[in-house]
């Protein structure tokens, strides 16, 4: 027979449903009624939000398998990172030999955030202070 965590006097009564451990009445919250299982005063404390520098321990429940593969996933976006890399350093190099630079296979780049109209804007970074034009 094992004894409550924090009285080792009294039997245990049930287990936390949060860290596994064996407590006797005094130490059992059942916060969703008897027929679920029960917290201890601490994970019923953090539960609740109350604000406890003792972390509760989690079970040992074996967690589902995620459905997608991750290390899949993480090679694909580093093989396209690579080839960003790469068409940059194409279209730099293009542009500091003097050739064409390849246009962009998805466009121009554009922001997520709107341009309000008619908001003066120069036209290049390198224009004289006059030569400004309006967005539309």
């Amino acid at each position: 027979m094992t004894h409550c965590m924090r009285h080792y006097e009294e039997p245990e009564v049930a287990r936390c449903r949060t860290c596994a451990r064996p407590y006797c009445s005094r130490c059992l919250v059942y916060s969703f009624g008897p027929d679920k299982p029960p917290f201890c005063v601490g994970c019923a404390l953090n539960a609740s939000g109350v604000r406890n520098k003792n972390k509760p321990v989690p079970v040992g429940v074996a967690a589902e398998a995620p459905s997608v593969d991750r290390r899949a996933e993480k090679a694909q976006r580093r093989a396209e990172k690579a080839d960003a890399k790469a068409s940059a350093r194409a279209m730099k190099r293009a542009a500091k030999n003097g050739e064409a630079v390849p246009a962009s296979p998805e466009g121009p780049r554009t922001s997520n955030v709107p341009v309000p109209k008619g908001l003066p804007v120069p036209s290049s970074r390198f224009a004289p202070v006059g030569a400004e034009h309006a967005v539309n």
